[in-house]
């Protein structure tokens, strides 16, 4: 088996750039940096891959192992090195300390294929818009105020179901569950147990209010 190629630095950049990293890499050259200029040789490995690129936003790594390199005349940002009189110094020195460090060399391939990896899409909050859960915490959040007027109210939440139940001790019970299994339309089952049932018309509108608003 051929033993892998090592070098200091493996620097990548488009053809509009060529004449500034051809004078980067001749002035490493001089400072005794092995440099790599092609990507054809998949097994060597680098202490840093340098890529030189004309937006921030060019590289979606924050690798160690990678310097990215900002040309142009606004080249000002903090977290990228210029291609300016100090950049072969900056190459020279961090080659040095991850020598010093003994820190070890890494595939140039696994290096260009991380740049190419598309940045992960920040995660969003999926709104949930599930009407029965709505309605359960309506119903919920509404409980509390049955017990001013002498009604304990109890309330069941499944995954297709909402069952409500309010009581007052030797009168009326309403207990109201409404379903909806995914294929049949929203099934509301009312059952009125003692007392008038003039209230039941009233409770049908609010809960058709509810189904409505949550739709």
């Amino acid at each position: 088996m051929t033993e892998s190629a090592s070098y200091d630095i493996a620097v990548s950049f488009t053809e509009e750039q060529r004449a500034v990293v051809d004078e980067v890499v001749e002035a490493c050259r001089q400072r005794g940096l092995t440099v790599l200029e092609s990507n054809d040789l998949p097994e060597a490995e680098v202490r840093f891959l340098v890529p030189f690129v004309s937006g921030e936003d060019e590289v979606k790594t924050n690798d160690e192992h990678v310097l990215p390199v900002l040309t142009g005349e606004n080249a000002t940002s903090s977290a990228h090195l210029r291609a300016d009189e100090h950049l072969v110094d900056t190459l020279v020195a961090r080659v040095e300390a991850a020598e010093t460090a003994g820190r070890r060399r890494v595939p140039v391939a696994d290096l260009v294929t991380a740049l190419k990896q598309p940045e992960p899409e920040p995660e969003v909050a999926v709104q949930d818009n599930n009407p029965l859960r709505t309605l359960a915490e309506q119903f919920a959040a509404a409980s509390p105020a049955l017990a001013k007027r002498g009604l304990a109210g109890t309330m069941h939440l499944g995954d297709t179901t909402v069952a409500v139940r309010v009581e007052r001790a030797e009168d009326a019970v309403y207990a109201v569950e409404v379903r909806n299994d995914g294929v049949n339309d929203d099934i509301v089952n009312f059952v009125v147990i003692g007392g008038s049932t003039d209230q039941f018309s009233t409770l049908w509108h609010r809960i058709e209010g509810m189904l409505t608003a949550t739709a």
